[in-house]
């Protein structure tokens, strides 16, 4: 049997150096090595900020050299605003997969387990929201740009949500109108704090089950629902 090459195009090295070399001999693809360099880039910025990063810093922790860095994204400045977008679109990503996976059940019950998915989904290690707390804080006009259209998004896919689980009881209208804009803006701010304290989705999920208990009973009281729209309604398909 032949043994593979350390090289081989379908594994990295774990060495940095080896990486290096792979990359510059091509056998990446452009789009590969260029997921790769906003992968460290994002770890590198989460942890240190805009101003204190520097390109050789990311390039040595990608395995690329800095002229790699400005092949693929010119700057430093260009190369943050793509690790920004970037990080919210994956942060979607997890909170669509997190809505996914929450069962079939009563509407303030899945109320409370859609915020706290909104929460987690910020302090996940893909789509962790630290990155976009140093932009907003080094470069509040662009990063304030993303974070209202990823709030926007992230509406969207409560109220999406909703419309599957409710259909059309009176429950999807009076959370759709009365909740789901306050409670995306919240969870995302809540969010936000704890990635930029440091939290992990370990050490997060009773702050974010304590929260999504607070906001389940505002929305008990400030709906006041009848008993009989409590029971689960039928998901739609």
């Amino acid at each position: 049997m032949l043994s593979k090459n350390k090289y081989d195009k379908e594994e990295f090295s774990k060495n940095p150096q080896d990486q290096r070399i792979n990359w510059e001999s091509g056998t990446f693809s452009h789009e590969r090595r260029r997921q790769r360099i906003l992968k460290a880039a994002e770890d590198q910025f989460g942890a240190t900020g805009f101003g204190s990063t520097s390109t050789a810093t990311i390039a040595k922790a990608a395995g690329v050299s800095e002229r790699h860095l400005s092949i693929h994204f010119g700057t430093k400045q260009k190369l943050f605003e793509e690790v920004v977008k970037r990080n919210a679109q994956n942060r979607l990503a997890a909170l669509r997969k997190r809505f996914f996976s929450i069962p079939n059940m009563p509407p303030l019950d899945c109320i409370e387990n859609m915020v706290e998915s909104t929460v987690l989904a910020c302090v996940d290690d893909i789509g962790n929201a630290a990155v976009m707390a140093w932009g907003l804080m080094e470069m509040p006009e662009f990063a304030a740009d993303v974070y209202r259209t990823e709030i926007g998004a992230t509406e969207a896919l409560w109220d999406g949500e909703i419309g599957k689980r409710f259909g059309n009881s009176p429950v999807r209208t009076r959370l759709a109108v009365h909740l789901v804009p306050y409670a995306a803006h919240a969870c995302m701010a809540f969010g936000l704090w704890l990635a930029t304290l440091r939290h992990k989705p370990a050490t997060a999920e009773a702050h974010a089950r304590q929260y999504a208990g607070g906001i389940g009973h505002v929305a008990r009281v400030a709906l006041s629902f009848p008993s009989e729209s409590l029971e689960a309604a039928p998901r739609s398909a």
